[in-house]
């Protein structure tokens, strides 16, 4: 698929590990697309879908309704917001801006690497994050969520310790700012035209990124 153009609509879904259906989706604003990173911006107030099981709340994983079977809820969007999507990357990484719209945070979204469809891109979440403040001060994010899913038999042990791993190789990037934290992401502010976006129609469909036949673990 050819890169997007700066100031494309780009989709961005959640596909569920439990049955490859989409268990959240936006609508972000393309910045740039080339070999080092998918840059996106999510502007305040954007609406997003979103039926996301959280683990804390399953007793156990025959007890997790599939994500095609819930009812989707919308959730606006607070802060304006980066993502960074690198490929083959096991995370990735979101600045926050407050409302004054000064840099506020790093976010280590860590996750499958992101995979290319028409409309967008799908990701797949991994419950367990990394935060760190401007200063680059860090700490996991979600322990208690990712260990109940290790309970709840959502995860495989050899699944959780890739997902560390990859929660790792953020937090060393960040101390030696290697890229993308040396790229002067936190000066970049969006031009005052870009308003949040709408999802498109067809933004549920399903464009065979095949999820649950290619990562079972």
């Amino acid at each position: 698929m050819k890169p997007w153009s700066r100031g494309d609509t780009v989709v961005v879904r959640n596909i569920a590990r439990s049955d490859g259906g989409v268990s959240a989706a936006l609508a972000a604003i393309a910045i740039a697309d080339d070999d080092e990173a998918l840059a996106l911006y999510i502007p305040a107030g954007t609406v997003a879908k979103d039926n996301y099981v959280v683990a804390d709340r399953v007793a156990s994983v025959g007890t997790v309704p599939p994500s095609r079977a819930r009812a989707f809820v919308d959730r606006v969007w607070q802060l304006p917001t980066i993502r960074l999507y690198l490929p083959e990357t096991g995370f990735s990484v979101w600045l926050f801006f407050g409302r004054d719209d000064r840099f506020a945070s790093w976010y280590g979204n860590l996750e499958a690497p992101y995979r290319r469809m028409p409309i967008g891109v799908d990701v797949q979440d991994h419950a367990l994050d990394v935060v760190a403040d401007a200063n680059g001060r860090w700490a996991w994010k979600d322990e208690a969520e990712f260990a109940r899913r290790l309970e709840a038999g959502l995860d495989t042990a050899e699944h959780q310790a890739a997902v560390r791993a990859a929660g790792r190789d953020f937090i060393a990037r960040l101390e030696r700012r290697e890229p993308p934290f040396n790229r002067g992401w936190p000066e970049w502010r969006a031009p005052e035209r870009w308003l949040p976006r709408a999802l498109p129609a067809g933004w549920d469909a399903d464009f065979g990124t095949s999820w649950r036949r290619r990562d079972r673990s």
